[in-house]
């Protein structure tokens, strides 16, 4: 059991790929700190993960408060003493042609994807310095490291807030890596490329989504979607104590995708 007695917060933890993430940890013997803004999902996720045999405790918080940020470090601290692994996985996206794009979509994407990586990251380092040993991952996606076509909301690309965001997590995650490692602290990011998850089909028909779908599958060399259990493998690595030289790295998990600018 790679993560027994350690205390691993997973964001976004209840539905689609940090749901499986929370459930391998769960199986690897951590304490998965359950946080997600959706308050009548953490019960549920919580009462999940402990019948896998692990123990999970849950939050509702909003990851995008840097104040309600620090009231959550400390009181998991109060209850478990330590703060050993961070995954930052809470995350949207708003597809719009660049050109219509309003400031509330790009402020709400970034806010998520970018701000709020940096700051859970911000109020867990200090517990992470104390005790000399910590693991932060970041998550990225296949969009932070290239403009990947798919038509998108009428535009060849249509991501312009998320993929900004995301290329910029890859950058903080190797600034990160630079401060933090001196503490002990190793500092990753993943990044995905596709899983078929909930998110694609809040802005999708049915008819768009299985179209998305043969697109992207044609894009990797391995022809074929990712399961979320394999991204969730993957952030383990990364967690875990086997990846303890390795630190500002940003690991594809993208089937091989071909279709990067």
């Amino acid at each position: 059991m790679q993560l027994k007695g350690k205390v691993a917060i997973v964001t976004g933890a209840c539905s689609g790929l940090g749901k499986a993430i929370a459930v391998r940890f769960a199986r690897e013997g951590a304490c998965v700190v359950v946080v997600d803004v959706n308050a009548s999902a953490i019960e549920p996720t919580v009462e999940e993960l402990r019948a896998l045999g692990g123990d999970a405790i849950g939050f509702c918080v909003d990851v995008t408060k840097r104040t309600d940020l620090a009231s959550l470090m400390e009181k998991i601290v109060e209850q478990h003493d330590r703060i050993d692994v961070l995954v930052n996985n809470a995350g949207m996206t708003r597809y719009r042609p660049f050109q219509t794009m309003s400031d509330e979509d790009w402020d709400l994407v970034l806010a998520l994807d970018l701000k709020a990586v940096f700051f859970c990251a911000q109020a867990a380092a200090p517990h992470m310095i104390r005790q000399g040993y910590g693991k932060i991952v970041n998550m990225s996606s296949s969009h932070g490291t290239g403009a990947t076509p798919g038509f998108t909301a009428g535009s060849p690309g249509g991501s312009s807030a998320y993929a900004a965001a995301k290329a910029a997590v890859i950058q903080l995650t190797k600034t990160l890596a630079r401060e933090l490692g001196p503490h002990g602290i190793n500092v990753n990011c993943v990044a995905p490329g596709f899983f078929l998850t909930p998110i694609h089909s809040t802005t999708r028909t049915p008819e768009q989504i299985d179209e998305h779908i043969k697109n992207r599958i044609e894009t990797t060399v391995l022809k074929r979607t990712g399961k979320p259990e394999e991204l969730a493998s993957a952030v383990l690595f990364l967690a875990s104590d086997e990846s303890n030289f390795i630190c500002g790295h940003t690991l594809l998990v993208d089937g091989g995708r071909t279709d990067r600018m």
